[in-house]
């Protein structure tokens, strides 16, 4: 009888307001988990979970008073700290709602023009055997990467992208980050690989190697000393004869949806 007395006043408190705040709460929360799906962020999140979880189960079983006391009064601490953990995450989505409204959060990327752009930079490069590297930004923010180079936010253009990479130019040397169609920043310093592998991979190769391992951006690369083109992925790279095949890589790796759902001819070499 008491618990039906307690959820009949449960439910008598329930008002239209309640729902909205539910509902507001509920988007709020599905937002944020779409955002990070897939991230770095996701995977830490998923680990401080795991820690709160463990902490609340061990308080309450053994009746731990310091960290009851604790886990109670630290709402504002994790507050904190995951502004200061998801930092990247958070200025991506900002900067997303600011250029695109409330739909950017839902709408997905396209990448037709940064597909055709990119394939047709790195045919011209390779044929020239100018050097260079490109990253394409995915689900995993890239702002501390961005932040390291020379802002230039221009729509991704093949002559955008040769020009760059045009020998003894200012910015040559390092890294492009293309995000959401636009070039966001070129001369960007890269992480490399702590393992690469092969010990011969010169550094653009290893910065390649080492930002895909980090994250989930895909990355080409034309070799300056052979022409060869790389696309580097999950960690691996690996190399595709033409300009041809890597417009087929790039689709089939950023819009596989668009292909249907036959495998790829690609999907074995990637």
């Amino acid at each position: 009888m008491f618990e039906t007395d307690y959820i009949r006043d449960v439910l008598a408190q329930f008002s239209p307001a309640s729902a909205i705040d539910i509902f507001l709460l509920a988007v709020l929360i599905y937002a944020a988990l779409r955002l990070l799906s897939g991230t770095r962020a996701m995977t830490q999140l998923r680990g401080v979970a795991a820690l709160l979880l463990i902490f609340v189960v061990l308080g309450r079983a053994l009746d731990l008073v310091v960290i009851n006391f604790l886990i109670e009064h630290s709402v504002t601490a994790l507050l904190v700290g995951a502004v200061i953990i998801f930092q990247p995450e958070i200025r991506r989505t900002l900067d997303r709602v600011g250029r695109t409204g409330l739909s950017g959060w839902f709408r997905t990327t396209e990448y037709a023009d940064v597909i055709e752009a990119v394939a047709r930079a790195a045919g011209r490069m390779s044929a020239a055997r100018h050097g260079g590297i490109i990253v394409i930004e995915r689900e995993t923010g890239l702002q501390d990467v961005i932040e390291t180079g020379v802002p230039v936010d221009a729509r991704v253009t093949p002559e955008l992208l040769t020009s760059i990479f045009f020998p003894n130019s200012p910015l040559h040397d390092m890294a492009v980050v293309i995000r959401d169609q636009r070039v966001v920043a070129a001369g960007c310093v890269l992480p490399l690989a702590s393992d690469p592998g092969d010990r011969n991979l010169g550094t653009r190769h290893r910065a390649a190697l080492g930002i895909t391992e980090a994250t989930d951006a895909l990355a080409v690369v034309v070799s300056e000393e052979t022409g060869e083109i790389s696309v580097a992925l999950n960690g691996r790279l690996t190399p595709v004869p033409n300009e041809h095949r890597l417009r087929a890589v790039l689709e089939w790796v950023l819009e596989p949806a668009r292909l249907g759902p036959e495998p790829s001819p690609v999907e074995v070499q990637v």
